[in-house]
């Protein structure tokens, strides 16, 4: 029986399906399991080709239905994903510290193996990359331009894929099916703030479906509007935040200051401090002779920026007869992180000896300057980014006859990012210095009176970069299906098929932020800033084509075996890979399967041919170990490598489904990973600890001989042999007077990562931050307990979040701790849906994080103090929804 207009019947897997039931469940029922078997439609299940009935779960599959997805109140994809057990050191709340490049965009990351091992489909097609990079060089799909009110669905193939989708499907797939074939007009209104400080945000949707028999037709469309979330209103995520950069000189020879603000006597090596560092908002450090005036930069920026989005879905299914059909999609969206406020300038990394009389300065010696063009007593400017991404699929499929079908599909995709930053123009920075600056060339830029500088003169020195980038994607495939003989367990079914694609990348840059080479020495010349590296204009595209088959052998009714191949050419190379999986009913209720893989990852163009320049917290140390000063953010240069090979990996999955009785079912499975030539950005604070003064470490001579940058390659980091477990339970207690009370359980829980240690062998890095090495922050386990209760027009949910503990290997002050403590929230949802003669009015209220669970502190030096791959800092939220269909 299906159910549109009331609430839909707790979903759980049926039979002994796994999850693929799920999205069926609002079809089906609950009908007995030999009902169900009988009835459920044969449909496409990710991973394979071949339709097949829910219950043929070889592989392990998670869906999250409609129902869920409503059910966590989630009002991004973002905000769904970063929850769910099976991902791991995502970036869905990016910051400006460990992710200012990605502002404003979303990804997931299943086990933990990388943003970019996880391959994002739309409605079973590839996605063309975000135009932008992670802090670690990872490029992914940008899932924030995925419109939730258009979700239907989120199928999670949890093994790697390569035999049936191809390259970037290391670690698995993650489906995101849009809605279709609705019928009727909907309305969606929503609002949600922060419980502490009134942080809003606002949503809007629409969702049109008309049509008949041959000509269907659906369309929605989404606005959203984010209020910012200053730093200032979540103090106690700032303690890291500090920089020992603000304004502060360090005597090169003894000197004695007569009057003044400056006055008194200096020994050699000494740091002066800015006298008036407290009464302009700076903060004095002490330092082993004398100290340093900082620049609290924390309450600058936001934990949430202010961020607006517009999003359109269309698509349109038509049938020519009843042999062949048209589908067409249709997708746009809109973003913008409009304020993004910044430090008023970066440090000079330059460091320069300023000579007496010369920038104001009151001393008889030169003096090294340690700071910022514009300190704390200044404003703070804005790095807006602006996004667009396109997306069109057309589409024929039919029938060949009763046993074979056909489909074909030409699908484009395009993301364009635009992203501004500001920096202060080195050369015009160094005539100000000496006195020759300004459109006159006679002004002179006093560092040590900031009330001295005119306007003008500071507008003159500084500039705002800007970045153009572009990533397309066009894709075109052909797959046939069909029965090719019979077998004792029934027909096998055969699937075979070929596909080309076609990529591009681009990075454009103002003439400001663009390194040019040298045509005599053919080296570059650095870009004229005081801080951002800059970068060389890029536009590459390739292109591949692959073929591919996949055979399943019913050799019994209870045993089943999934045979899938995959041949593809790649531009740098080619790959087979092959997969086998076995299904096997041992009993009426208990179901084995198993699963093995080879799979692979060909290099971003991004990765081959980018150079890109990050801002990283970075702790410096002296020639015996110790620490040099505090964590500073210091200027990483980024260098792509054309040698760059492909990723590799071999994947196998052990599995066993149990259902003692209609109704509980449980499914646990061990998983392993054998993954090799992994892609990352060599990790700077790693590469200073095994080198103070290697090639790749920027030194300015002088006192001190202070860090100025890193340069970083994209390499093959040798590999990564993770395992662990997956577990998830549903239960589901029906009664005609209490309705119906559903309980489910999903986790996910790793035994083992092992990375290559420094010096030879392996390091287990579960449980660990992973500050100085490419895995990111990895806790143990991550669960997800949920609760649902329907009675006729009313709903109740609760859900409960759990991250476990972790440590950082950082040394850490002593008002700190190593510990990043666990971290479980409560979420509860009530819903009222009323009944009207030709309408339905769902009303929503709901509560996340009920309990105000802070985020668990994190020591990571000059980051905020806390991780936001895996904890949410805005406390506690409610929200209200209201929806009106007709």
């Amino acid at each position: 029986m299906t159910r549109c207009k009331n609430f839909p019947r707790i979903h759980r897997p049926k039979s002994h399906v796994a999850t693929v039931g799920l999205a069926l469940c609002a079809a089906v029922g609950f009908a007995a399991q030999t009902e169900a078997q009988s009835s459920v439609e044969e449909v496409l299940v990710t991973g394979s080709y071949i339709k097949s009935t829910a219950s043929d779960g070889a592989s392990p599959v998670e869906v999250i239905s409609r129902d869920d997805i409503s059910n966590s109140g989630a009002f991004t994809v973002g905000e769904l994903t970063a929850k769910l057990s099976v991902n791991s050191g995502s970036e869905n709340q990016a910051d400006a510290f460990t992710s200012g490049e990605t502002q404003g965009t979303s990804n997931v990351n299943l086990r933990g193996l990388g943003l970019g091992s996880t391959l994002v489909l739309i409605n079973g097609k590839r996605q063309t990359i975000a135009a932008t990079r992670a802090n670690d060089g990872s490029v992914f799909v940008d899932t924030n331009t995925i419109p939730v009110a258009a979700l239907e669905r989120i199928e999670i193939l949890k093994e790697g894929a390569t035999s049936a989708y191809g390259s970037d499907a290391v670690a698995g797939v993650v489906n995101y099916i849009l809605r279709k074939d609705f019928d009727g007009f909907e309305l969606n209104g929503g609002y949600q703030s922060t419980a502490q400080d009134a942080q809003g945000t606002k949503e809007a949707s629409i969702l049109w479906g008309f049509g008949n028999d041959t000509t269907r037709v659906t369309v929605a469309g989404t606005l959203l509007r984010q209020d910012a979330l200053s730093g200032t209103d979540r103090s106690s995520l700032l303690d890291n935040a500090v920089s020992t950069l603000g304004r502060t000189f360090i005597l090169t020879v003894p000197d004695t200051v007569a009057n003044g603000d400056y006055a008194g006597t200096y020994s050699p090596g000494e740091n002066v401090p800015d006298p008036k560092c407290a009464a302009n908002g700076g903060l004095i450090i002490p330092q082993a002779s004398g100290s340093r005036c900082g620049f609290a930069y924390g309450p600058r920026f936001n934990i949430v920026n202010e961020e607006e989005s517009e999003q359109l879905y269309g698509n349109i299914t038509h049938a020519f007869s009843e042999r062949l059909s048209l589908i067409g999609e249709l997708g746009y969206t809109h973003h913008e992180v409009v304020d993004n406020p910044q430090s008023p300038s970066y440090p000079n990394l330059a460091f320069p000896v300023i000579l007496p009389g010369q920038a104001g300065s009151p001393f008889n010696v030169p003096v090294v300057w340690l700071g910022r063009p514009l300190g704390s007593d200044f404003g703070s400017p804005k790095a807006p980014r602006e996004s667009d991404t396109l997306r069109a699929v057309l589409g024929l499929e039919g029938d060949i006859n009763a046993n074979w079908s056909w489909s074909g599909s030409l699908a484009y995709s395009e993301n364009e990012r635009d992203i501004h930053q500001p920096d202060t123009i080195k050369s015009r920075l160094e005539n100000a210095l000496a006195g020759v600056g300004g459109e006159s060339g006679t002004e002179t830029f006093n560092i040590f009176d900031s009330s001295a500088n005119s306007a003008q003169l500071i507008d003159y020195m500084s500039t705002m970069t800007r970045n153009t980038r572009k990533a397309e994607l066009l894709v075109a495939d052909f797959v046939a299906t069909g029965s090719v003989f019979e077998l004792a367990g029934g027909e096998a079914g055969f699937a075979i098929g070929a596909q080309y694609r076609d990529e591009g990348y681009s990075d454009k840059r103002n003439d400001i932020f663009s390194q040019k080479i040298d045509p005599s020495s053919g080296e570059l010349i650095p870009v004229d800033l005081i801080f951002l590296g800059g970068g060389l204009s890029v536009d590459v595209d390739r292109a591949s084509y692959a073929v591919f088959a996949e055979l399943q052998l019913p050799l019994l009714d209870s045993l089943e075996v999934n045979i899938a191949a995959r041949y593809e050419n790649l531009d740098t190379a080619s790959s087979v890979d092959p997969k086998i999986s076995v299904r096997w009913q041992a009993t009426d209720s208990l179901v084995l399967r198993a699963s093995a893989s080879t799979a692979f990852r060909e290099p971003s163009l991004a990765q081959f041919h980018a150079q890109e320049t990050s801002l990283q917290g970075i702790q410096d140390f002296n020639s015996d170990g110790s620490t040099k000063g505090g964590v500073s953010f210091i200027r990483v240069n980024a260098t792509g490598n054309v040698e760059l090979d492909p990723e590799e990996s071999t994947n196998y999955n052990l599995g066993a489904l149990w259902q003692p009785t209609e109704e509980f079912d449980m499914r646990l499975d061990y998983w392993r990973f054998e993954y090799r030539d992994v892609i990352t950005v060599e990790n700077a604070q790693g590469k200073i600890q095994n080198g103070l003064n290697g090639d790749d470490i920027i030194r300015v001579s002088g006192p001190n001989s202070q860090l100025a940058g890193i340069n970083v390659n994209y390499i093959n980091a040798a590999s990564v042999d993770t395992d662990g477990l997956d577990l998830s339970a549903n239960y589901l207690l029906a009664s005609n007077s209490a309705g119906e009370f559903g309980l489910h359980l999903t986790a996910t829980h790793f035994l083992n990562y092992d990375i290559p240690k420094v010096g030879g062998g392996t390091q287990n890095v579960v449980g660990k931050f992973n500050h100085d090495n490419f895995a990111r922050s990895l806790p143990e386990t991550k669960a997800n307990i949920s609760a649902e209760w329907i009675r006729g027009s009313h709903k109740g949910v609760a859900v409960v979040y759990y991250v476990s503990s972790y440590e950082t290997t950082r040394a850490v002050p002593a008002s700190s701790s190593q510990s990043i403590d666990s971290w479980t929230t409560l979420d509860l949802q009530y819903s009222y849906n009323l009944e009207l003669d030709d309408s339905t009015a769902l009303f929503t209220l709901g509560a996340k994080n009920v309990f105000d669970q802070e985020p668990s502190v994190v020591y990571d030096a000059a980051n905020l103090s806390y991780d936001p791959k895996h904890h949410d800092p805005r406390g506690r939220m409610f929200y209200a929804r209201v929806s009106y269909a007709f």
